[in-house]
């Protein structure tokens, strides 16, 4: 009977060695798996790279948004507790900072291949452009710029759909 090699991956933070059957192999947050009869995966979190490409599991979206509601929340309580601690008024950051969150949310999408939401990107913009004004004008009203903003993500909508 062969003796069966075994497959030894030195990476550089960590090593992956092969177990006794050689058919798995799990190391802090990476999985090999070979399967007898179908390709090679390499699961990473959630990424599945194969021979055939890099997958995401569909979950990713999920837990994507509430990392940004989870950083919403953090930013809220970081300004209402500068705020409450030293008694100045940091207005038009919490717009700036959602903003900044829908954009980053819809930027780390389109790494890793998910769809981005044009609807998001468009409150994302919308919302920046509000701290902005309110942060240096004292009377800003939010009901025409949502206006705005569902207008030219009309234009946006349709047009892609003109185009195909």
């Amino acid at each position: 009977m062969a003796e069966k090699k075994k497959t030894d991956i030195d990476l550089p933070f960590f090593k992956i060695r092969e177990d006794e059957e050689g058919t798995f192999v799990k190391v802090g947050p990476i999985e090999v798996v070979e399967k007898t009869g179908q390709e090679a995966k390499v699961k990473f979190g959630p990424l599945r790279i194969s021979d055939s490409g890099v997958k995401y599991e569909p979950a990713l979206n999920g837990r994507l948004e509430g990392m940004a509601w989870a950083t919403f929340f953090i930013l809220i309580g970081c300004v209402w507790l500068f705020e409450s601690m030293y008694d100045f008024n940091l207005r038009g950051f919490i717009p700036i900072g959602i903003g900044v969150i829908f954009l980053s949310l819809n930027y780390i999408r389109s790494r890793v291949g998910i769809e981005m939401s044009s609807f998001t990107i468009v409150l994302g913009l919308v919302a920046i452009v509000y701290g902005i004004l309110e942060r240096f004008f004292e009377d800003v009203e939010l009901l025409p710029l949502l206006g705005i903003a569902v207008g030219v993500y009309l234009i946006f909508v349709f047009g892609r759909e003109a185009s195909k």
